[in-house]
């Protein structure tokens, strides 16, 4: 599927990809994200669906049997899609900004979403020969909310610091959930070799009326 792959590296040499659009990128960070996102995001699904119907109903199917809730996918926005990171672009990709999965809260959904958390996930398809995984700090929005609340501004990179951090390695096919509003990054890991790959789906999940919406 590479001729669908997205360049978003901002290097000289184009190390960063993604498969599909992504509401982060082409949403939030976007001059036009009702032309690349939301009239964009359906036209990246098309062959998505094609090539990965049968993966995307094991991944639906997986999270709602993990959650115990309606689990579909998305026929709006776009659908889990996959970040790659060749070679050092691995390495810097982990230097990246830490953030919570917010999103969401900007996407026109045209529903009230229900007052639970939402969902993130990731599933690895191909990791560095070192391995890889998520880097977590114990901080929220509410956290950073009260600070603004008490005079302060956060900066999150100053934050993390007074936090401890956790790892949470991946396991190539296997899911890994979280709510995403936890303090996080792409996890940092040493000794990157030029011809790694580190490859995986992404994507998240609102509940509105009671189902899970999974999209990116």
């Amino acid at each position: 599927m590479r001729p669908h792959w997205i360049p978003r590296g901002t290097t000289g040499v184009t190390e960063f990809y993604s498969l599909g659009t992504a509401a982060y990128l082409d949403f939030c960070c976007s001059e036009n994200p009702i032309e690349d996102y939301v009239k964009g995001a359906p036209k990246a699904n098309k062959p998505l669906r094609k090539a990965l119907s049968a993966m995307y109903e094991r991944v639906r199917a997986g999270i709602e049997a993990e959650i115990g809730e309606p689990v579909t996918l998305t026929d709006r926005f776009a659908l889990p899609g996959f970040h790659i990171f060749l070679g050092q672009a691995i390495y810097r990709a982990s230097g990246a900004p830490v953030h919570f999965d917010q999103q969401y809260q900007y996407l026109p959904w045209g529903r009230k979403l229900d007052g639970v958390p939402p969902l993130s996930f990731t599933m690895p398809i191909v990791l560095p020969k070192a391995g890889g995984g998520l880097d977590s700090w114990n901080v929220t929005p509410n956290d950073v909310t009260r600070m603004v609340q008490l005079g302060q501004e956060p900066d999150l990179d100053k934050v993390k610091e007074t936090k401890f951090k956790s790892f949470h390695p991946y396991k190539l096919g296997t899911l890994s959930l979280h709510s995403g509003l936890l303090l996080h990054r792409l996890g940092r890991v040493e000794k990157i070799r030029d011809d790694d790959e580190r490859i995986t789906l992404q994507g998240h999940g609102v509940r509105i009326n009671g189902t899970w919406t999974l999209h990116w």
